[in-house]
């Protein structure tokens, strides 16, 4: 089982763009991996539930 992510997520610190995030529940207002971000806009978007996250050819995929 995996916890809940809130708040900020921040991958691959040091350039890895193959990192990923995994949440039971991602409710996230800014997603990083590598250098690539994506902001979540919550009135948009809405929570994930079991979230798989990754990068793309420069853009943060979530599913």
């Amino acid at each position: 089982m995996l916890g809940a992510l809130r708040g900020l997520a921040h991958a691959g610190a040091k350039g890895n763009k193959q990192a990923i995030i995994a949440a039971g529940v991602l409710d996230a207002v800014q997603i990083r991996i590598a250098n690539i971000v994506k902001e979540i806009d919550t009135k948009e978007e809405p929570f994930h539930k079991q979230a798989y996250v990754y990068a793309s050819e420069n853009e943060i995929i979530i599913e």
